[in-house]
């Protein structure tokens, strides 16, 4: 890591130095019990929802890494209808599920390594999902939104984050957006009203882009952890998104400022395992097949390794290069060992 530009020239050599790591196979986790809860639709004409199930373990290219299920919502449908039309697609696509309550459905084994998307379709309502122990969610808004209503009212556009404290969701509408509805505009503004109250309940929220993407500390969730989006326009391209199970390893980066070195923690490994540190620009999904795992970073580089001691801490202490062109650059860190891999830590050069 020595400056942007031989940061991105590093990550042409991230893939060997990766796949130099080691060979074994990945060890699976058990299921989890993931829930839905649907809130009324308005489409005022058929609309799509669409359910991804992505196996995070398997390398883009695999024809097993996705599943689809879509549904079809008739106008004036209410929640239970949409809720029913939903579980019986699942169904037919081979998925154990089950109603839960009035507007809910669980999902009973999901596997780990797994991430379930959701995406609305133009139905315009809120939705909810959630699971124990999660290991991180999204609230996505690609594209461009309608600003209005159908019936000519501004659309609101909601996210918020679900833990064993309760459920946190904020709002903005099209009106105090000046009716700039793109994606990012969205996320951005509802990242800052979302942001600072997200640590009480045991959450980190980030802006990245066209979507929040939000870590969870494990610790509020022992019970219950997931997402809540939603908007009233009837535009496609808003969902959410949960990464079913927590990772075992922790990762924790002190502050990154320049001339200065800093310490990377890692906890939850096996007594003498091999942890390794990556950093990227971007979070993404990166295959490292000898651990037959994903990583969460779109172009890693391996900054160092370290053994971990008897209790299954590891730390490494890096240095930051004394260059005032790096300060204000946003990294990304994740750290794996042949079967686990950490949460993502994003910092920013001081």
């Amino acid at each position: 890591m020595y400056s942007r530009k031989n940061a991105l020239e590093t990550t042409l050599r991230a893939a060997a130095l990766l796949l130099a790591v080691g060979t074994t196979n990945s060890a699976w986790a058990d299921s989890r019990a993931v829930f839905m809860n649907f809130s009324d639709p308005g489409n005022p004409s058929e609309a799509r929802v669409t359910i991804q199930f992505e196996d995070t373990a398997k390398p883009d290219g695999d024809p097993n890494k996705y599943r689809y299920v879509i549904a079809t919502i008739p106008p004036g449908t209410d929640a239970r209808q949409k809720r029913d039309i939903i579980l019986s697609r699942l169904e037919l696509n081979g998925f154990s599920v089950r109603a839960s309550g009035d507007t809910g459905l669980i999902l009973p084994r999901i596997d780990s390594k797994t991430k379930v998307y959701f995406n609305n379709g133009g139905t315009m309502e809120n939705d909810v999902i959630t699971c124990q122990a999660p290991m991180a969610g999204e609230v996505i808004f690609n594209g461009f939104f309608e600003p209005f209503t159908p019936d000519q009212q501004p659309a609101v556009f909601t996210a918020g984050l679900v833990t064993d404290v309760g459920q946190l969701a904020c709002t903005i509408s099209a009106a105090e957006l000046n009716f700039q509805t793109e994606g990012p505009i969205i996320c951005q503004t509802l990242f800052q009203r979302l942001a600072p109250q997200a640590p009480q309940y045991g959450a980190q929220v980030d802006c990245l882009g066209d979507r929040l993407h939000i870590t969870f500390d494990p610790a509020y969730t022992t019970t219950n952890g997931g997402v809540a989006w939603g908007t009233t326009s009837p535009s496609e391209g808003c969902g959410g998104a949960l990464a079913i199970d927590f990772p075992e390893l922790r990762l924790h980066v002190d502050d990154l400022r320049i001339g200065q070195n800093t310490t990377v923690r890692v906890d939850g490994a096996e007594p003498q395992e091999r942890i390794y540190v990556c950093y990227g620009l971007s979070t993404g999904d990166f295959y490292v097949p000898q651990f037959n795992l994903t990583i969460d970073l779109a172009a890693p580089v391996l900054v160092g390794s370290t053994l971990a001691d008897g209790t299954g801490q590891g730390q490494l202490t890096l240095p930051i290069p004394p260059n005032p062109r790096l300060v204000g650059l946003d990294l990304a860190w994740q750290a794996l060992t042949f079967d686990k891999i950490s949460q993502v830590e994003p910092k920013t050069i001081r």
